[in-house]
């Protein structure tokens, strides 16, 4: 299950925050975490698909520190959560791999940056637990042609 959410990343300042509206970047996401669960019920999502930039923008809400980033990348379309931990190993750079789902409270929201999205482009999944252990592996994402079309409609 997936679902594609539009905004404009301009209508944000550095903080993450609105100030036309001053909601927060994250309150925005619960609002999409609530309409997926409402699509899909009783199924939340629990993987945040986002360009960098997006990645930026939750890590400014998150108030981290100048070493640390958000989101890990896909592997030929796939999450290796241990792959990731073993790259960041080697970085300068701490990596935050999940946040808390603000819906689903026991279940992390996988924050995973796919720069082949277009700006203002998230896609909220529920990705079933695979049975290797604690190693996530989504569907492979959507081909960027297709997130692209979805924008213009």
């Amino acid at each position: 299950m997936e679902q594609h959410y539009k905004f404009k990343h301009a209508d944000f300042n550095e903080d993450g925050i609105n100030p036309k509206d001053g909601k927060f970047f994250l309150e925005v996401i619960r609002e999409w975490e609530l309409d997926f669960h409402n699509r899909f019920s009783p199924l939340f999502s629990n993987c945040i698909f986002a360009n960098n930039s997006t990645m930026y923008l939750i890590k400014n809400c998150l108030d981290l520190g100048n070493q640390e980033d958000c989101g890990m990348d896909s592997f030929d379309g796939e999450i290796d959560l241990d792959r990731s931990l073993e790259l960041e190993k080697y970085s300068k750079r701490t990596m935050v791999f999940a946040i808390g789902s603000q819906l689903n409270l026991d279940e992390p929201m996988w924050l995973v940056r796919n720069d082949d999205m277009v700006e203002g482009m998230v896609i909220l999944k529920y990705v079933p637990d695979s049975d290797e252990g604690d190693e996530v592996r989504p569907e492979v994402p959507v081909g960027t042609e297709k997130i692209k079309s979805k924008l213009e409609r």
